[in-house]
């Protein structure tokens, strides 16, 4: 499943802000920016989803071939701290499913892989490095709705409003800086970084009229320039339910013993 983590690698910052969650019902920029304090202000929600991504430059990481994820995660937003409990389920092609057991509690991302149980490393290393379904981020939303490009809101039906747009790769430099700014940035972020010719990304979101909360989202996009994979792609759903119904999330007594991960 290594080269399974490789290709994952390149949806980094694409996907590290989509698990955050209206607003003017004609201005699309102020929509998602009330949403995103809306988010911040739960004490928690569940979030289901799945994701298909696949690389299109013959790269031996996945042949070609879709690798195919479902994911299930409980996000805790309270005192000031966001925990995350998840389970990603990969099924690459020709492989048995892979499942990874995931928390973020007290600054530190802890995962179970399957036969090498428990590793851990800080959670502003995994915002760059991993995967990072749910957690809120009020700057990066911030981001988002100051580079999307092509906002458009639509009334979807008397619950809930849509709300859709286009980034470019303004925004994944955008990141990569705010990020660098924040906690620093990988030296296989900035490769990754100099290497894309271009990216391109579609949004669209459903928020719910009620209590400007997100209902669900959808995301595809393309890179291209990827080292070994010249152009990957991403699709993506995912639902949000429960909120304020989240219990509390703890991290398991095993997990405390985790091994320090270094990267390969």
């Amino acid at each position: 499943m290594k080269k399974v983590a490789a290709a994952l690698t390149a949806a980094v910052i694409v996907l590290s802000v989509v698990g955050c969650g209206g607003g003017s019902e004609t201005d699309p920029i102020s929509l998602l920016v009330d949403s995103a304090n809306a988010m911040s202000a739960v004490s928690g929600y569940h979030l289901s989803g799945s994701i298909e991504m696949w690389s299109g430059g013959g790269s031996p990481a996945t042949q070609g071939q879709p690798l195919n994820m479902d994911i299930e995660a409980d996000v805790q937003n309270t005192g000031g701290e966001i925990r995350q409990h998840m389970y990603m389920t990969l099924k690459a092609s020709g492989e048995e499913d892979y499942v990874i057991e995931v928390y973020i509690v007290g600054g530190a991302y802890y995962q179970k892989l399957p036969g090498q149980g428990w590793m851990k490393e800080s959670s502003d290393a995994y915002q760059t490095t991993s995967m990072n379904l749910g957690l809120f981020d009020s700057e990066q939303m911030a981001l988002m709705a100051e580079v999307a490009n092509g906002a458009e809101v639509s009334e979807d039906d008397d619950q809930q409003t849509a709300i859709s747009f286009q980034l470019d790769k303004s925004y994944f430099d955008a990141s990569l800086k705010l990020y660098e700014e924040g906690q620093g940035v990988s030296e296989e972020l900035l490769r990754i970084q100099e290497a894309i010719e271009d990216f391109q990304a579609d949004v669209r979101i459903w928020i719910r009229k009620s209590d400007n909360l997100f209902e669900r989202m959808e995301m595809a996009y393309t890179m291209k320039g990827m080292p070994e994979m010249e152009e990957i792609g991403s699709s993506m759903q995912v639902v949000f339910s429960d909120y304020g119904r989240v219990s509390a999330i703890e991290l398991p007594q095993e997990a405390e013993q985790a091994q320090e991960y270094v990267p390969q």
